[in-house]
């Protein structure tokens, strides 16, 4: 099987993200899907199972491979990394956020007065287009509730402008504009139903009850989720809404609901093709090559001493002969020499 083959191979196994579209509300699971999919193919799965991986296990067992086989897909794995970080951020993100939200939705399960809760309300209308976290009807008001899940202290200036206060303040944007977008298209789908001036009250609550919030802005009110029940139920309004009236304004809502394609984090489909050729190519530098060539290049033996007692003597033999011819020429020259000494004497 080629690299081709092996790569189409691998991505026929990732089941998340075969549609074209996904909505906020179905990002969630199908990111846990892909996760899951990614690990499973990459490890034995039972093993991804018992040890809870993680994308990021999956990256660094990537690292891993690639040095083992002295880079082979260097430029491969960068780009999984990259995408990777978004997709696990993405997946962090989401999860900190619907766990922030059950625990709102679970203290407004606790109001007291006659309500009607909408969860997660899209809403579009002329072109413009917003995101209400919760939309609480009672009888004497409609809330907008935004929901906030953070760490940080926060703080919201005059003009509404929204901080979080860490070794530095640090501007996240003006809310104050997002929440007045909000109250306006709500109110236009309420007024389209025929509900005259209604009464809308914007409320940002936080899940973090241990952290500081300071608000300038006058016009919107900060509480703590288990606080929001008590917050709505004390809230004093001379208008009064029958329970005929809250299902006219939810109707009208859901009516303005829209449910437009989620912008995703990364392509997912360039993100399983870039797992899918990182695998195939990692696979493929682990195995030898097919063919091996060797050029056999003769070379003259080696000197080696041989423990052979019988080779040894000749050795000896060979070398006192050449030695006893050197003799032989030396003691003749000597002889010559003192023969011409002679003569010159005489």
């Amino acid at each position: 099987m080629n690299i081709a083959e092996r790569v189409n191979e691998i991505k026929s196994q990732i089941s998340a993200f075969n549609k074209d579209t996904y909505t906020k509300s179905e990002l969630l699971p199908e990111l846990l899907k892909l996760q899951k999919e990614i690990v499973d193919l990459t490890f034995n799965s039972q093993h991804a199972e018992k040890g809870n991986l993680r994308l990021w296990d999956v990256v660094e067992h990537m690292k891993k491979l690639n040095d083992e086989r002295n880079g082979a897909a260097d430029t491969l794995l960068e780009k999984f990394i990259q995408s990777s970080k978004s997709v696990g951020n993405k997946i962090a993100a989401e999860i900190s956020g619907k766990y922030g939200e059950q625990k709102v939705f679970r203290a407004l399960e606790n109001l007291g007065c006659e309500n009607a809760v909408l969860r997660n309300v899209e809403l579009e209308f002329d072109g413009k287009r917003t995101e209400i976290d919760a939309i609480v009807f009672t009888n004497k008001a409609i809330f907008i509730v935004e929901i906030k899940n953070s760490k940080k202290n926060i703080f919201i200036d005059e003009q509404g402008g929204f901080y979080r206060i860490g070794n530095c303040m640090h501007y996240d944007g003006n809310i104050a504009e997002k929440m007045d977008e909000r109250e306006h298209l709500l109110r236009i789908a309420l007024e389209r139903a025929g509900v005259e001036r209604p009464k809308i009250f914007k409320v940002i609550t936080f899940t973090n009850p241990y952290i500081d919030v300071e608000c300038k802005y006058h016009y919107i009110k900060t509480c703590p989720f288990n606080y929001l029940p008590v917050f709505i139920e004390k809230f004093t309004s001379s208008q009064w809404y029958s329970y005929e009236s809250i299902c006219t304004m939810m109707a009208a809502v859901n009516e303005m609901k829209c449910a437009d394609p989620y912008q995703m984090p990364v392509d997912m489909n360039e993100y399983k093709a870039i797992y899918a050729n990182l695998v195939a190519t990692l696979e493929a530098a682990e195995e030898p090559d097919s063919v091996e060539t060797t050029i056999q290049v003769e070379t003259p033996p080696p000197i080696v001493a041989n423990n052979n007692p019988k080779s040894k003597g000749k050795l000896i033999l060979n070398i006192l002969g050449k030695g006893v011819e050197v003799a032989s020429i030396a003691f003749a020259a000597l002889s010559l020499f003192n023969f011409g000494l002679g003569k010159i004497k005489k």
